[in-house]
Formats: C-alpha cells, structure tokens, sequence
C-alpha cells in the first residue's frame, strides 16, 4: 500500500512523529492543538484525535486534563550490565540504573507455591524465606525483586534473613558462602510483559506501560539454592549482557568448521 493508500491518520502520526524526533516539537512542549492541526493539515477532528492517541500510545505524548497534549519526557535507558557476576555484590543490586542503589526491604517466611516450589526443585508447601525489595537509584524508583530462599538450607543459620546481621548487603554468593555453599552459576530468563497494577505505583510507571521481568536463579552445581523476580522499567532499562568465548575456540578451528 503507498503512502496515499495509508488512513490519513496514520500519515499525521507519522509527520508529527518525525517533528518530535527531530527537535521541533520538544520535551515537555505544548503540541498544537487539535483545531490547529485540523487547519494546518485540511482534516477533519476524528483523524486528528487517531492521530494523537497513536503517538500517546507510543509513549511519545501525554495529556494533561485541562492542559492539552505534551511531548512526553521519556528518560536515556540505564545501561545495566548482565552475564557476569560483580564480586563487590549481588549481581542486581550493584547494576541498578542511576549508580549506587539504596534499597527497602522485607523478610517474612512463608510457604512454596507450586510454581515456586519447581523453580527451587523443593515441594510444594516447603517452608522459604520471602523478600521484597524496592530499588531507588537518585530517589528515584529503580526496580523491584522478590527474592526466595529454601529454609531447609538456610534456616537457622546466620543468613536466613538476608538483610540482617553481619552479611546485610551482600549478594547471594556471599551469603551461602558462609553456610558452606558454593554458588556456581546464576541464570536468568528474560521476558517483557505489560506492568501489574500492584508494580506501577513502586516503579514510577503508568499502567500499560512495559516491564523487563528477569526470573534470576542462583544454582550450586544442579542445586538451585535462591531464585528471584525482579522487575525494570523498560524505557529506562537496557540490559547489556557480556558472554565469554572459550579460549579453545581460534580463528583456525572456525575457519576448519
């Protein structure tokens, strides 16, 4: 379909689209109103209104009751680095967008769900330690975690409630270290999805906004030993991951492939 068999609506998103990319219209800047558009491009009010609910939809404008419609702020993604452990500490709470995090949380023991209790490779109903965390990074909400540890392995013991005693900060590696726990690797299985209701108040984001959800889980050999949600905004996320090449893999050998 050319350009002429496109709805008019879609062919004044893409003209004001290209005048907010290119500067003219600026963040936080008033657009012009719809009367105005209507004159200036010979439409009628309902195009006009398409036109702007696509680029709200966008994320590119916003409405302000009683205002009009704005050029919409949007934030530089954070570059967080992934696939490699930060020794310094727990490999997300040294990788927050805005540099060094602060951070609320809270422990409480409570029961595996069945889903849980596949995730850690215990049974459903086990007892497990529950912690959700809020990150802010600038005062500025960050990301979110829950994070979940099988009691049968920490209980007891001085690192049962994450956040307490002489280890409070730490990573999961560090922690389990303690206990005689080596952590070998951590995977992560990454997804994007719209934002809960329950996680836009916390992450500083409008319902229908969209999320990165990391399913994080700390394993000791084929023991998973922690295993976590957290959440990002994504428009103010972007996770970079680093994967090693085996020293054994040469030019040479692709070359023989």
């Amino acid at each position: 379909m050319g350009e002429l068999g496109r709805p008019a609506y879609l062919r004044l998103a893409d003209v004001l689209r290209s005048r907010i990319h290119s500067g003219e219209h600026r963040p936080d800047a008033r657009m012009p109103s719809i009367a105005d558009l209507c004159r200036e491009h010979g439409l009628s009010e309902q195009p006009v209104r398409q036109a702007l609910r696509v680029l709200n939809a966008e994320g590119l404008t916003e409405g302000r009751p009683g205002s009009g419609t704005y050029v919409r702020r949007r934030p530089a993604p954070a570059r967080i680095p992934r696939g490699r452990y930060d020794a310094a500490g727990s490999p997300f709470g040294g990788h927050t967008p805005g540099g060094v995090p602060r951070w609320t949380h809270d422990s409480q023991k409570t029961w595996a769900t069945s889903t849980l209790a596949l995730r850690l490779r215990i049974t459903e109903g086990d007892p497990i330690m529950q912690t959700r965390y809020a990150f802010l990074a600038a005062d500025q909400p960050a990301q979110l975690s829950t994070s979940w540890e099988p009691l049968a392995l920490t209980g007891g013991t001085e690192v049962v409630r994450p956040e307490f005693g002489s280890l409070a900060g730490l990573g999961v590696v560090e922690r389990m270290a303690r206990i005689g726990v080596t952590v070998t690797r951590v995977t992560e299985d990454v997804t994007a999805r719209p934002v809960l209701e329950a996680e836009s108040g916390p992450l500083g984001v409008a319902l229908g906004s969209t999320v990165l959800s990391i399913e994080r889980t700390h394993w000791a050999g084929r023991l998973p030993v922690e295993t976590a949600d957290i959440v990002l905004a994504a428009e103010r996320s972007r996770l970079v991951y680093e994967i090693g090449v085996p020293a054994e893999i040469t030019p040479e050998s692709d070359a023989a492939r």
